[in-house]
């Protein structure tokens, strides 16, 4: 799962799930979704935190919560859903006050009631927290020189691990069209200075097209290390996990709730 600061946690192809009309009804009435998202995300942030903090002793890092943030905290399903509920709540209110369309009314009214729904169901089953963050990374680098591989097409996706051999979520995918006799070199985009404190390598999962990308390496790669496409090519690994799951669930009492 992702990590609640990482990028994209929630995109239009999550709300579509939901609302299939939805590029259609932005389009006639110049709504931007992701700005709907982005807004949500920033609010059920500050939410979280308060609560967090509010929660004392019954978060294994309330100690340093106000230096970690959000870094910590697992973007479980349920936490997905009342993300997606409530950027969709927020889109149709536009919506209505755009056309004041009724139909527009009563779905603003249905999500703003289903992402209630969602964070009550955040908070009794427990907000998910990991004790070593490993941040989706940024899009790795490809670089092409002179060589012997042949020509085709090279997708790439990175991530994170640590020294328990735990895997975080896997950064974009990027792709790299080979017009033959090239070496591919494939390193992590971050610096030195931006490492995740608890990463001590790096997996790298490439593939021919832009799906089913697996495993290419046996050990994962040292930090700072680039990954060399073999003369062989490209190896049949095992496909990314869905990113970290949580060690710990900060469940939280209804008196907290209700401040």
């Amino acid at each position: 799962m992702a990590l609640f600061t990482d990028a994209d946690v929630v995109t239009l192809d999550d709300l579509l799930q939901f609302e299939t009309s939805l590029v259609q009804v932005a389009s006639s009435h110049g709504i931007n979704v992701e700005t709907k998202i982005s807004l949500s995300t920033d609010a059920i942030s500050d939410k979280l935190l308060l609560w967090l903090l509010r929660a004392g002793a019954s978060d294994p890092q309330w100690m340093t919560r106000r230096l970690l943030g959000l870094s910590t905290v697992v973007v479980t399903p349920t936490l997905r859903k009342w993300i997606c509920f409530d950027a969709l709540s927020r889109f149709f209110a536009e919506a209505y006050n755009v056309q004041l369309n009724t139909r527009f009314q009563g779905k603003w009214t249905e999500y703003q009631t289903q992402a209630q729904s969602a964070a009550d169901m955040v908070f009794m089953s427990g907000l998910g927290i990991v004790y070593n963050a490993l941040p989706k990374p940024e899009m790795p680098v490809i670089s092409i020189q002179e060589g012997t591989a042949a020509a085709q097409s090279l997708f790439v996706q990175c991530s994170w691990v640590d020294r328990n051999g735990k895997e975080g979520a896997v950064s974009p995918i990027n792709g790299q069209i080979l017009n033959g006799l090239t070496t591919v070199a494939v390193s992590m985009a971050e610096t030195a200075q931006i490492v995740p404190s608890a990463a001590v390598g790096w997996n790298l999962y490439a593939s021919a097209t832009d799906s089913n990308l697996t495993l290419q390496n046996a050990q994962p790669i040292s930090i700072g290390t680039t990954w060399q496409m073999p003369g062989s090519g490209l190896v049949t690994g095992t496909l990314p996990i869905d990113g970290q799951q949580p060690e710990y669930y900060v469940t939280l009492s209804r008196q907290i709730l209700r401040g």
